[in-house]
């Protein structure tokens, strides 16, 4: 019953349809991996993720990135938190588009600087309160990683460098 409490179903924009799918995603990933058969649980969870995932794929936009609502050109954080989210979602939801995914991958490593960071459009909805670029970018990078990339030797070399000096715990992480 505490698992089903915690299921919603998904709204909003992609960060708010976010914030729904992904916890949906969790109990999921707990049936599966401690082999629980409640089969109605099961199905609810199954459907709003179906649900969550149908609307979260809908936020692309035109270039490949994703955005709040699916305008261009997409925003390079929201994006990497996307990958990490289909990511995960891949091992227990079987409809994940692993092209989708792909692509997704490419249009981060897009973005790369060339100096190991990621550049960002200007127009991005979040301009105030943003985390520091030094921790975008190390979420950036983790993201590519989760999502099974390779050929980011220059943005860890970076974040091996920064580490070394930051005192930020995100940084450090």
């Amino acid at each position: 019953s505490g698992l089903d409490g915690m299921l919603r179903e998904p709204n909003g924009c992609f960060e708010q349809s976010s914030s729904s799918n992904y916890p949906n995603l969790m109990v999921m990933r707990y049936l599966k991996d401690h082999d629980l058969a409640d089969a109605k649980l099961l199905t609810r969870s199954s459907g709003l993720l179906e649900k969550g995932y149908r609307k979260l794929v809908g936020y692309e936009s035109k270039s490949k990135g994703y955005e709040w609502f699916g305008g261009d050109p997409g925003h390079e954080a929201l994006t990497a938190y996307g990958l990490v989210q289909f990511a995960d979602m891949k091992d227990v939801y079987g409809e994940v588009d692993t092209a989708m995914i792909g692509r997704t991958a490419a249009w981060l490593k897009a973005r790369r600087d060339g100096q190991g960071g990621y550049k960002r459009d200007p127009k991005a909805l979040d301009s105030f309160g943003r985390a520091s670029p030094e921790v975008t970018n190390a979420y950036i990078t983790y993201s590519l990683t989760e999502a099974g990339e390779k050929d980011l030797g220059r943005e860890l070399d970076l974040l091996a460098k920064l580490a070394q000096s930051s005192p930020d715990a995100y940084v450090l992480g």
